[in-house]
């Protein structure tokens, strides 16, 4: 009863803290969310380690394969899902936080960092580290809570992001949604798709400061 009543009080946090960050209210809303979880984790006596934050077995296959699967899905999100999305919702992905990044050296540096930090690095600790982990708590282990847990994951990755408009959120749905069998695939390691997540941010950054991307 007492881990029910802890497990929906951390949900009741998070949508919470969803809700703060899909809005914009905060320069980093992602850390709110990050605390908690961080909170949660102590409480079960565990460590990130537990959910992740671990070395990948082999290192040069991790770093191509993310490579490899993070400048596909950024060339296939460019060229075709984001210009259909736009299509079918009518809207294009709000990006009026890059606004002033097109030709901006030292803004150029700050979005880098950031992509890393706060979007490639914190954002999967939560999102795949701890919010799944937390989602199969409730859905189930066997396959299908997996798959219930995975577009649920997916879902409100891409809610999260509602800052960017309809379109933002479910392009950005999609992405939870690879980077969520990444971890998978990597048998909940979170190196795989920290470094994808990474490696996708960090060319978009690239198009829009280049003027190839708006």
């Amino acid at each position: 009863m007492k881990s029910t009543l802890l497990l929906i009080l951390e949900m009741l946090l998070i949508l919470a803290g969803i809700a703060i960050y899909a809005f914009g209210i905060f320069s980093f809303p992602i850390l709110p969310l990050f605390l908690v979880a961080w909170v949660s984790l102590h409480i079960r006596h565990m460590r990130w380690r537990d959910v992740g934050l671990r070395h990948p077995d082999r290192w040069l296959p991790t770093i191509g394969l993310a490579l490899l699967v993070g400048a596909g899905y950024q060339a296939l999100d460019t060229l075709l899902i984001a210009p259909l999305l736009q299509h079918l919702t009518g809207e294009a992905i709000n990006l009026s936080q890059f606004s002033g990044l097109r030709g901006n050296l030292p803004a150029l540096l700050v979005f880098l960092v950031i992509s890393w930090t706060e979007a490639a690095f914190i954002e999967e600790m939560f999102f795949r580290g701890y919010f799944f982990n937390r989602l199969t708590d409730l859905a189930g282990a066997e396959r299908l809570g997996i798959a219930i847990a995975l577009i649920g994951n997916a879902l409100v990755f891409g809610a999260a992001h509602g800052y960017q408009g309809i379109t933002g959120m479910l392009d950005n749905a999609l992405a939870g949604l690879v980077l969520g069998l990444l971890y998978l695939l990597a048998r909940r390691n979170l190196w795989l798709p920290i470094l994808t997540h990474g490696i996708i941010d960090t060319i978009g950054v690239l198009l829009i400061f280049a003027g190839l991307y708006s």
